[in-house]
């Protein structure tokens, strides 16, 4: 009796483990997706907070008839009519609650908000602000720019603006890289080439780990710098 409930123990434990890893792995899968859409704003997002299961087992002890040493059986259902002559079924069931680890498995997650400022005919001011989901500043982090060519031609042909038909060199940040400071805030300038048409858009992306953020900065009609 006592090997037939250590095996049945660990064959509901096999059983509940997999279940575990199956919830988790979907969670890991919706904590894939962005947390922002191409114009930069909050996407959709998922998350299973709970997932009650109940399980009926059927444990059958049963020997061949030659009389053979006992072994056991489990089924997550009942079992089929067997011939042995001696053989015992137990049946149990088996319910609970699995819960997924939050986004961060728990701890706080970081956020990025960027935002554009107009600083002159064809120039703007980016500024960052890095925190986490527990509201604490992140100060001394690195966070990396990139001007998102195709989401910003995307827009553009969405206010019936041709773009450019490659990137203009004249379009860049001065600098990619930026550095918090103790606060959690950074800034850099963006330069808009003069040849960007006059109601564009130039969509600049943030990121830092897995978290991102992007901002849209309309071209204004202007002149060089």
């Amino acid at each position: 009796m006592p090997d037939q409930s250590r095996f049945a123990g660990n064959s509901i434990e096999e059983l509940l483990v997999s279940l575990a890893d199956g919830l988790r792995e979907a969670q890991s899968a919706l904590n894939e997706a962005p947390l922002q859409d191409a114009t930069g704003r909050p996407a959709t997002s998922y998350h299973l907070p709970y997932l009650d299961f109940t399980i009926q087992v059927d444990v059958v002890t049963q020997s061949s008839t030659s009389g053979g040493r006992p072994f056991a059986l489990v089924f997550t259902r009942s079992p089929a009519a067997t011939s042995s002559s001696d053989s015992r079924s137990v049946r149990s069931t088996v319910s609970g609650r699995l819960v997924a680890s939050p986004p961060g498995e728990g701890l706080p997650v970081p956020r990025i908000a960027l935002e554009a400022r107009e600083a002159g005919a064809r120039t703007a001011t980016l500024a960052l602000r890095l925190t986490n989901s527990a509201g604490e500043r992140l100060g001394f982090q690195t966070v990396e720019l990139n001007i998102d060519t195709a989401a910003g031609a995307a827009l553009s042909r969405g206010r019936n603006i041709a773009p450019p038909a490659a990137p203009l060199r004249g379009t860049r940040l001065e600098a990619a890289v930026l550095t918090t400071n103790r606060d959690g805030l950074a800034t850099t300038t963006l330069r808009i080439d003069p040849q960007e048409p006059a109601g564009g858009v130039i969509v600049v992306a943030a990121t830092y780990g897995r978290t991102s953020a992007r901002v849209a900065v309309p071209v204004p009609v202007g002149g060089a710098p």
